[in-house]
C-alpha cells in the first residue's frame, strides 16, 4: 500500500523537520504533492497510521461505522479498510450497513457490536460514540464529524489529533500504553 506508506512518511518528515505540524490542510497539500492522495485517501491513511500506534497489537476485529442513510460514506469506509490492511489482517470486519458489508466482505452488525471491535473507524456524523459503549482497549478513528464523540470519552481516552500524529509516527511520542481507550480525531 504505497499510498498509506507515503502518508506515514509525510507525517515522519513533518516531525523530523523541526517545523510546526501543518494541520490537516497542510498535510493534504503535502500528500497531494507526493502524487498519491485524495482527501478521503489521506483521511483513511491517517486513520491507519494512528491505528498502527494506538490500537491493540494484532487486532482481531475492525468496524466500519457509517450513517445508515448515507451511502456516500461507503467509499471512504472501503478506503479505511484497505489502508488498515497495510499493517493489519483482522479476520472480523464489522459494518453498520448491509450494503457496506457486501462491498467489503464483512458482516453487517448492530452499532453496539460494531463499537465492541478492537478498531472502530467512524465515518458518519449522526452516531454518537460514548465511553460506556466501548470495550477496554478499543481504538476509535473519528474520520467523519468530530462532534460524534461524547465529552466523557474525550476525558477518559488518550486522544490524538492530526497535528500530534507526526511525533507519534516518528517515534518521538509513545502510542498505546496498556489497555486504555484511544481516539484519533482526523477532522
Amino acid at each position: 500500500m504505497d499510498w498509506v506508506c507515503a502518508v506515514e512518511s509525510a507525517y515522519i518528515a513533518i516531525a523530523t523537520s523541526g517545523a510546526a505540524p501543518p494541520g490537516k490542510a497542510g498535510l493534504a497539500a503535502l500528500a497531494l504533492l507526493l502524487g498519491h492522495e485524495t482527501p478521503q485517501r489521506l483521511g483513511a491513511a491517517s486513520g491507519a497510521v494512528a491505528s498502527r500506534f494506538l490500537a491493540v497489537a494484532g487486532p482481531r476485529s475492525l468496524s466500519l461505522v457509517v450513517d445508515p442513510d448515507d451511502e456516500s460514506q461507503h467509499d471512504f469506509a472501503v478506503l479505511s479498510l484497505e489502508a488498515h490492511r497495510t499493517w493489519f489482517s483482522p479476520p472480523d470486519v464489522r459494518c453498520t450497513t448491509e450494503a457496506l458489508a457486501a462491498r467489503t466482505g464483512g458482516r453487517a452488525v448492530s452499532i453496539g457490536e460494531a463499537l465492541a471491535a478492537d478498531i472502530v473507524c467512524v465515518h458518519g456524523a449522526t452516531i454518537e460514540i460514548a465511553a460506556a459503549a466501548l470495550r477496554r482497549g478499543t481504538h476509535v478513528n473519528v474520520l467523519g464529524d468530530p462532534r460524534c464523540v461524547d465529552a466523557e470519552l474525550l476525558a477518559l481516552a488518550t486522544v490524538v489529533d492530526a497535528a500530534s500524529l507526526p511525533a507519534m509516527a516518528a517515534g518521538f511520542v509513545d502510542g498505546r500504553q496498556l489497555d486504555e481507550l484511544t481516539v484519533f480525531r482526523y477532522g
